[in-house]
């Protein structure tokens, strides 16, 4: 029998595990970051070699098989910026709930961007940070190349 975890479970999980990790919470969030970035880098099937080719492998990885929001799509500015545009994220509302409970949230998926797009592209990419401009689990994560 399949078991697909709920939204709200992986949201209290989520808000569970980071709280549980107190202050070394932002060290876990990078660290957390860094391996998935390293799994989703293992699953291409060829590392990307230019922005285009980030972009297109990203956005298939993130539509299937690592599905976490109903939107990501990734954009690259002429500017030397990139963003990732999230809407529908699982991760956010577990957010919410730290935010209530320690004032503050963690997001894995700008660090697994940022990690994946420096190692793929050859670039030192800085995270920073993020927009939200509409309801829980819609933002713009924002880097520089």
């Amino acid at each position: 029998m399949s078991h697909d975890f709920s939204k709200e479970f992986f949201a209290e999980y989520h808000a569970a595990v980071f709280e549980a990790v107190g202050d070394d919470a932002a060290k876990y969030n990078a660290k957390i970051g860094i391996l998935l970035a390293s799994h989703c880098m293992k699953k291409l099937e060829s590392l990307p070699k230019d922005s285009a080719e980030f972009k297109k492998a990203i956005e298939a990885y993130m539509s299937d098989p690592f599905r976490f929001s109903d939107i990501a799509e990734m954009t690259f500015n002429d500017d030397g910026t990139a963003s990732l545009y999230v809407k529908g994220c699982d991760i956010c509302p577990g957010n919410e709930i730290l935010r209530e409970k320690i004032g503050k949230g963690y997001c894995p998926i700008s660090h697994m961007v940022k990690s994946a797009m420096g190692r793929t592209l050859k670039k030192k990419v800085e995270l920073l940070g993020s927009d939200k401009p509409g309801p829980v689990g819609e933002c713009y994560l924002k880097y520089k190349l």
